[in-house]
């Protein structure tokens, strides 16, 4: 359970002064892009706290008392008003532990659709902009977070991973910086996961698919496997071929993976951050469904399907990615 939770409820003479400590503490909200409006923080376009669900999960579900519960609910719906169809994160509380600086914020949902976030870069800056610490949290595990909806996530910043520690007395905020990439480093780097070996795997597969055509668009499943550090899990791979003259930016993927009936074993609706196919190039990009997110039950991982809709096609057979026991390779 969080610090705040611990040892902040009840310490209080009233909600009065749990409502003045919110709005003290409470920072910045910053958005990831997602509605496509160049600075979503400037619209006037808005949703209240209070319109939105509040979705528990993980440590936040299962080891809070009513009251407790009471108290996140309540200090969810004193956040100002969220911009509509965009997905902000707002910190409400910072606390130095002996581990490392613990942000605690709230995740909002404001878009009509659900989201999977994964690999969410951020930072910790102080007051004059200076960078401190940099990391991606991985939030695959946490499931879809559904549409209008909030919830309550820890971000924890350990001392070792700081790139220097400030003198206590300086505040730090989160920010959310989006990665700044060189051409070069963009296919090795931006795969969502994959490694070099992979990357170099799948490269040589896309020998065998249909060429694309000119000014055609076209994303496909190359892969279905096992995810082994989710035990449960599945990892799906996707091409992003762009045959136009121009680069083109990806912002949403929908994934379906049937099984051998044709029963929907998953559909997930994934968010992309700068997600960017070079005119005439491809992109390699691992999306990860965790076990928690699966309709139903898999008696056989070899026989499930993964697709794309409206893509122009659909993977037809299954292209082996590098492994020693194939056993896990999914078809």
């Amino acid at each position: 359970m969080s610090w705040l939770l611990e040892n902040w409820f009840g310490s209080k003479e009233s909600l009065e002064q749990v409502k003045e400590d919110i709005h003290e503490n409470l920072h910045k909200e910053f958005y990831l892009g997602l509605s496509g409006i160049e600075n979503p923080e400037q619209s006037s376009t808005r949703i209240a706290s209070k319109e939105l669900f509040l979705q528990m999960n993980g440590p936040w579900d299962s080891k809070l008392e009513e009251a407790e519960t009471e108290l996140l609910q309540y200090v969810h719906d004193e956040l100002p008003a969220v911009v509509r169809d965009e997905v902000g994160i707002i910190p409400f509380y910072t606390h130095v532990t002996e581990e490392g600086y613990l942000v605690l914020t709230y995740i909002r949902n404001a878009m009509s659709r659900d989201i999977l976030l994964q690999r969410v870069p951020l930072v910790l800056m102080t007051p004059d902009g200076g960078i401190v610490a940099r990391k991606i949290f991985d939030l695959t595990a946490m499931g879809p977070l559904g549409d209008m909806s909030s919830r309550p996530c820890e971000f924890m910043f350990r001392w070792d991973e700081f790139d220097n520690i400030p003198e206590k007395e300086v505040p730090l905020t989160l920010a959310y910086k989006k990665p700044n990439l060189k051409k070069a480093d963009i296919d090795d780097s931006e795969t969502g996961g994959l490694s070099i070996d992979e990357v170099v795997h799948y490269n040589k597969a896309l020998k065998n698919i249909q060429p694309l055509e000119d000014g055609s668009v076209d994303l496909q499943v190359l892969d279905v496997k096992a995810d082994e550090e989710e035990n449960g899990g599945l990892k799906i791979v996707v091409v992003f071929r762009n045959g136009l003259d121009k680069r083109l930016e990806f912002t949403e993927v929908p994934i379906i993976v049937t099984d051998k009936t044709g029963d929907s074993v998953a559909k997930v609706h994934y968010t992309l951050e700068n997600m960017k196919v070079d005119a005439k190039g491809h992109k390699l990009w691992l999306f990860k469904i965790p076990a928690d997110s699966l309709l139903k039950s898999i008696d056989d991982f070899a026989e499930l399907t993964a697709f794309i809709p409206k893509a122009k096609q659909q993977r037809k057979s299954p292209v082996v990615a590098p492994s020693a026991n194939n056993k896990d390779i999914l078809q």
